[in-house]
């Protein structure tokens, strides 16, 4: 009795203890939450505010819905209507009203109002007859609609509307179609307006184009990791060659090494990717941040396969298959764990890599972490630490996500790989 009393004391200490050490690890991720609820919320104080007063989610609104600011610039269809005049083969409009829809895919990311007045398109073909006084008019047309300047209430500051076609307009019974005879509409000061979709805001937002970068660089950073890691992780666990084991040690600390070398090393990288013409290329950091990782990852993938059982190879071999074969439909669904957790790795590193992305990249083709870095610029005038916090948290969330569906593959690829028979 008195064992069972002292061993559950113990477990109730220890179950205390993990409760006290896990609440301080992710003190850190509440209190940035608590941050990102609250609008207005300052850190250059010493009170710390442990529950929001006035919880808000504009924060993350304005990170997912709030427009860039930046050029957009995409193809459009739409009708135009009012009253037109034909003339020595040309369409004059008086008066009338241009509208556009604008697609991402098969849903609709905005749409847009144009009141249009004094512009005319060549008709195509002749024979096309007059008339005396303008008539009602419709039509069809696309074109391609550029806006470098939005509200927030969608009203257009500055726009132009190019490459307008008119298709199947009709006037008076009077088919007729053909280019606009301008080079562009201008959209300044005619009160357009741009009703944007919840996506359209979203593609259009800051958030979602540097959340495109970085999902291209962890991406491709993935591929490329299991295009060298794979193939190099059976080499050296299923095939014997003279010098094998020194060569893996030195796979390994050759990266070490030039780890340590620091900002002389960084400094030959930027280099080196100036003078071949492959600065702000996202492929090209994807490589690097991929042969970065491949010893490690190497290391990694070769101890899980080491626990695979070579009587799975020899029986494949025995049916014919050749080498490729054998990784592809042998080892890739036995290693499956190990890999997962191999693409994990190589998903971070590419994800939250700062410096070289910030070194090599310029600021179209930055990713998230180097935007949300940038929203530290102005420590000295005053940061919005709402929205700061709001986009760190949205930041954070797919690496979070990616986790927790694949920690089961994690937890075996971590410690299965460490085991022998």
């Amino acid at each position: 009795m008195r064992v069972q009393r002292r061993f559950l004391l113990k477990s109730i200490a220890m179950t205390t203890l993990a409760i006290v050490v896990m609440g301080v690890i992710l003190f850190p991720v509440y209190y940035i939450f608590i941050v990102s609820l609250e609008p207005g919320s300052t850190l250059a104080t010493t009170h710390i505010q442990l529950t929001p007063k006035h919880p808000s989610f504009n924060s993350y609104e304005q990170v997912l819905f709030g427009l860039s600011g930046s050029t957009i610039n995409k193809n459009f269809t739409g009708t135009v209507e009012g009253t037109a005049m034909l003339k020595d083969g040309m369409l004059y409009i008086e008066h009338g009203v241009l509208r556009g829809v604008v697609k991402y895919g098969p849903f609709i990311g905005f749409t847009f109002s144009v009141p249009v007045s004094g512009i005319s398109f060549k008709l195509s073909g002749g024979g096309v007859r007059q008339t005396a006084t303008p008539q009602i008019f419709s039509g069809k047309v696309h074109g391609l609609v550029v806006l470098t300047s939005v509200s927030s209430n969608g009203t257009v500051g500055f726009g132009l509307i190019r490459n307008l076609m008119l298709t199947g307009g009709k006037v008076k019974s009077v088919t007729v179609s053909g280019p606009l005879a301008q080079r562009f509409i201008l959209l300044r000061g005619t009160g357009t307006v741009v009703h944007f979709t919840t996506l359209g805001k979203f593609v259009n937002s800051t958030f979602f184009h540097y959340l495109v970068n970085s999902l291209i660089l962890a991406g491709l950073a993935v591929l490329l990791t299991w295009l060298f890691a794979v193939p190099a992780a059976y080499a050296f666990s299923r095939m014997k060659f003279s010098g094998r084991g020194y060569v893996l040690y030195f796979y390994l600390m050759f990266t070490q090494v030039a780890g340590g070398l620091g900002i002389a090393g960084l400094i030959a990288l930027y280099g080196i990717v100036v003078k071949i013409g492959l600065y702000n290329k996202l492929p090209v950091l994807s490589l690097i941040y991929a042969a970065g990782g491949v010893p490690f990852n190497t290391w990694l993938l070769k101890g899980y396969i080491d626990s695979i059982s070579p009587d799975f190879d020899e029986a494949a071999i025995i049916d014919g298959a050749s080498y490729l074969q054998i990784i592809r439909y042998v080892l890739l669904p036995l290693a499956l764990p190990g890999i997962a957790t191999v693409s994990i790795f190589a998903f971070i590193g590419g994800w939250t890599e700062f410096i070289l992305a910030n070194l090599l990249l310029e600021q179209s083709n930055q990713p998230l972490a180097v935007w949300i870095w940038s929203l530290l610029s102005g420590v000295n005038r005053g940061i919005q630490w709402s929205y700061f916090a709001a986009a760190a948290l949205l930041f954070a969330l797919p690496v979070f996500i990616l986790f927790m569906l694949a920690q089961n593959y994690i937890r075996s690829g971590l410690t299965l790989g460490g085991l022998k028979e």
